[in-house]
């Protein structure tokens, strides 16, 4: 009888192994990953500043990218609010740290289609920037007007005034920042 179970065992032993090896290894492209990052960030303002009073969600970009077929609305800033039926913009930027003094983060034809989305649609647009921690809850968080970030790069001094250092003010950080 204990041959018959140490037969099963090592048998057992053996399918298992080979399901195992057999099993499709998950692999992810730097594309993946990034797009994986950039809608975690989303969700974290998204969330940030949908609790807040008064600011309701209104939408988000769809991103669509595939096989050289775009959607329109990808030259638009990511998310769509609304404070006391006043919209605004915002672009959501995270990276995992500031760098050599200088960050890139957006290229010339996007800043161009931000400026003239809130030119033509009357909304003001922020560059959400979030640094390091995770997408999900960075360590430093900058809410920053489109009109400060004139070029593709920028010095973290430029836009020191703008750091969110308590969510809880987050509100009143928007209300100073724009005109409603």
């Amino acid at each position: 009888m204990a041959l018959l179970f140490l037969i099963l065992g090592i048998a057992s032993l053996a399918v298992s192994f080979y399901f195992y090896s057999k099993k499709e290894k998950i692999e992810f492209t730097i594309d993946e990953i990034n797009k994986k990052k950039g809608n975690d960030f989303e969700e974290y303002i998204i969330q940030l500043l949908g609790k807040q009073n008064d600011i309701k969600f209104v939408g988000k970009v769809s991103d669509y990218h595939k096989n050289g077929i775009s959607a329109l609305e990808n030259m638009e800033p990511d998310l769509k609010f609304k404070y006391k039926n006043v919209a605004f913009a915002v672009e959501c930027k995270w990276r995992q740290s500031f760098g050599n003094d200088y960050i890139f983060w957006a290229k010339e034809r996007q800043i161009r289609n931000y400026n003239d989305y809130q030119k033509n649609k009357k909304e003001k647009v922020y560059i959400a920037l979030g640094f390091g921690g995770e997408p999900s809850k960075p360590d430093h968080l900058y809410l920053v007007p489109l009109s400060v970030i004139k070029y593709e790069t920028f010095k973290k001094e430029y836009v020191a005034d703008f750091e969110v250092k308590d969510e809880a003010e987050i509100l009143k950080f928007i209300k100073k920042q724009t005109k409603f």
